[in-house]
């Protein structure tokens, strides 16, 4: 009869293993610090580096065709214009943009606040065109577009929920208007 108490040995080697993994979600990439730029407290919005890289956004939301008050609101709900922001789960940069996604247009340096804007805004206006309306658009890039997908368009997720929304108010606030 087979004794059904594993060994522990292959059980300690396994958990060594494990515990030499990096946790799911957990960021591998630092941005190198950037001295020309501050970085704002978590939740805050660096008003300085918004008007610093406001000719970057102007260019590159022109260039896409979308409003650049939408890529204020994008980056201000992102990263809070933290161009060396990295997230527990890996996004990179002013635009969160996760490495898979960038390569998805072409290999930009994603801890470069300018090539950064220009991948993220180029995605974002791809999500703009494909569901024609700016709440999807923005759940789409927060949450993926498998995501919407998967869920016809409903993120239940309430973290997607409450960015999409603190992101609708950064672009009325960005845009001039209060909102109607």
């Amino acid at each position: 009869m087979r004794n059904s108490t594993p060994h522990p040995r292959p059980c300690r080697r396994l958990l060594g293993l494990l515990l030499a993994l990096p946790l799911v979600g957990e960021a591998t990439v630092t941005c190198p610090a950037l001295p020309d730029y501050e970085i704002p407290r978590p939740g805050d919005v660096s008003e300085s580096n918004r008007r610093k890289l406001a000719p970057d956004i102007e260019r590159v939301a022109k260039q896409h065709r979308i409003e650049p008050a939408l890529v204020h609101a994008l980056i201000a709900a992102e990263s809070g214009f933290n161009p060396v922001a990295v997230s527990p789960d890996g996004a990179i940069g002013l635009m969160q943009l996760m490495p898979v996604t960038a390569r998805e247009y072409g290999e930009a340096d994603l801890c470069d606040p300018v090539a950064n804007l220009e991948t993220g805004t180029a995605h974002f206006a791809r999500l703009l065109r494909k569901y024609r309306n700016i709440s999807h658009a923005i759940s789409a890039y927060n949450a993926g577009e498998g995501t919407m997908q998967s869920q016809r368009r409903r993120v239940t997720y309430l973290e997607t929920r409450k960015f999409v929304v603190r992101a609708i108010n950064f672009y009325w606030r960005y845009k001039g208007s209060a909102r109607p």
